[in-house]
């Protein structure tokens, strides 16, 4: 594994935004490259959500994507985004050494001063696919599993670009983000799901797309 660090950290304020289909909606998707980010207890200064509903909160309080994502979807949607600039996919934080297959739910990572909580999977939004101008976007993020991840603040503190992430612990070695992803986009089992829902860590949200997922298992059970 690669030295584990912060590549780029990206904020933004909610704004109108026109996409190339003509719809338009207040997002602050498209966030902007800063150079250090002072994290509070619900994400970062400066940085802010437009679909309150479905985006951000202390569960969602900040967003991170691998430089590895940025190379697996480019190659899956034909593309050549690049993590540099204004976000892509909406991301805050984009770091090397980890990623999908190497992040767990429940992972603390000290990053400069303050220390984060990996809480779950990104489901990925038709927002995606309209700031991309690629209709497959949405659909791929959610097929490929990678979708990056949320994670919750357990201590305020600045991190800036260029620091180390320091894996503090571990309690879920075996609930990647990838596995998660798999649990929602593939056929689990009724075992991996009941695993995955006794998480005290696993954020909410995710855990009613996973009792969903429960629900169609049983509903199949019975009619058989």
């Amino acid at each position: 594994m690669s030295k584990a660090k912060i590549l780029m950290i990206k904020i933004g304020e909610v704004e109108q935004l026109t996409f190339a289909d003509g719809s338009m909606y207040e997002s602050a998707i498209r966030k902007r490259p800063v150079n250090a980010v002072l994290i509070h207890e619900c994400g970062a200064v400066g940085n802010d959500v437009g679909l309150k509903k479905h985006h951000g909160g202390p569960d969602k309080a900040l967003f991170f994507m691998s430089d590895v994502s940025f190379s697996a979807l480019n190659e899956l949607l034909g593309e050549n985004f690049t993590y540099h600039g204004t976000a892509i996919y909406g991301e805050n934080f984009v770091v090397s050494g980890f990623d999908e297959d190497s992040v767990c739910v429940g992972d603390r990572f000290k990053i400069g001063s303050a220390v984060l909580e990996v809480s779950q999977p990104r489901k990925p939004c038709e927002r995606l696919s309209k700031n991309t101008e690629n209709e497959n976007t949405q659909k791929i993020v959610h097929q490929s599993g990678w979708t990056g991840w949320y994670v919750r603040v357990i201590e305020t503190g600045e991190i800036t670009k260029g620091d180390e992430m320091i894996l503090q612990c571990r309690p879920y070695p075996q609930l990647t983000i990838r596995h998660l992803n798999g649990l929602l986009s593939g056929k689990p089992t009724t075992e991996e799901l009941e695993q995955a829902l006794a998480v005290e860590e696993l954020a909410p949200a995710f855990k009613r797309s996973l009792n969903s997922q429960l629900s169609k298992i049983q509903e199949i059970k019975n009619a058989a």
